[in-house]
């Protein structure tokens, strides 16, 4: 496999999961259990979807020792080395191979828009970037499967449909038809209800979509995100980096319907009270709750 046919993915895990700092403090929120293992492994099985890639993980020097062992385990020999050391028979299951996974502390102002900045650092100018927040689980439909459906050298965003009690959580993409494809016109990041009531009048509910934790970006939006201006004292976000170039460039939204896990929420949906029955995955062949509560084996 030559390295110019793996697709390169970001995995932007460079926070400190403030909002929920009581447990965060000890284990980065990518890792919090969801079925029976990290949650990071789900991602990884999601970017599997796309074929070979190369993946750089950029991680928070807070956690740089949890990192060095979170390498071990992740890479393709980890599973072999643990039970080798467990004393269990061992079982090539084949998930990591094709993947090449690289870990970089997040340097600069903290925020997503850096972890992405840093993570294209480490790739060829000249390639689509695939952009995966690590705190997102997705179960339903590959949302990058989706992304790579859009025409190569083309900035696109992953939305979900419009729900006003969501607004203030996530970015607001107001968009407009053109050629048969969504492009976003315009994006506010988590609008107070007034806000949000504002937007609703001036584009239409139906118009309205909400950002969710995937994108794939060209080397013209990293150059325009290098340059863009961020206040001082404020968080450099992609979303709003995204919105500023959508002004100017075309930005498809590809709109999904599949459940989401937040593992970085003070309620993360990881208990059955918290957790909506999902419809089948298209993707992995698997609901939420088959993911969270499996059958017991006879």
């Amino acid at each position: 496999m030559r390295a110019c046919d793996e697709v390169r993915v970001v995995l932007a895990a460079g926070g400190l999961g403030t909002r929920v700092h009581h447990w965060a403090r000890y284990l980065p929120k990518e890792f919090q259990p969801v079925g029976g293992r990290p949650g990071i492994t789900w991602i990884l099985e999601e970017i599997a979807g796309l074929g070979a890639a190369h993946i750089v993980i950029v991680y928070h020097p807070y956690y740089r020792a949890f990192t060095e062992w979170a390498g071990q385990a992740l890479s393709p020999s980890g599973q072999t080395r643990y039970r080798r050391a467990a004393g269990r028979p061992i079982a090539d299951r084949g998930t990591a191979r094709g993947r090449a996974i690289s870990f970089i502390a997040q340097q600069g102002r903290y925020g997503d828009l850096t972890s992405v900045l840093n993570g294209a650092d480490h790739f060829p100018a000249a390639d689509d970037l695939y952009v995966a927040f690590a705190d997102n689980l997705y179960f339903g439909p590959n949302p990058l499967l989706a992304l790579r459906n859009v025409p190569p050298g083309q900035v696109a965003v992953v939305a979900r449909p419009y729900q006003p009690e969501l607004a203030a959580q996530r970015g607001v993409i107001a968009t407009v038809e053109c050629d048969g494809r969504r492009l976003v016109a315009d994006l506010t990041e988590k609008p107070n209800p007034s806000a949000a009531r504002a937007l609703e009048q001036r584009h239409g509910a139906g118009n309205l979509l909400l950002l969710e934790g995937r994108a794939r970006v060209t080397a013209d939006f990293i150059r325009f995100a290098c340059a863009f201006p961020i206040a001082p004292g404020a968080e450099p976000k992609l979303a709003l980096a995204i919105g500023a170039y959508a002004a100017a460039h075309p930005v498809v939204a590809i709109e999904t319907s599949c459940e989401v896990i937040d593992l970085g929420a003070p309620v993360c949906r990881c208990d059955r009270s918290h957790l909506r029955v999902a419809k089948t995955s298209a993707r992995q062949g698997v609901t939420i709750s088959d993911v969270l509560f499996p059958a017991r084996e006879s």
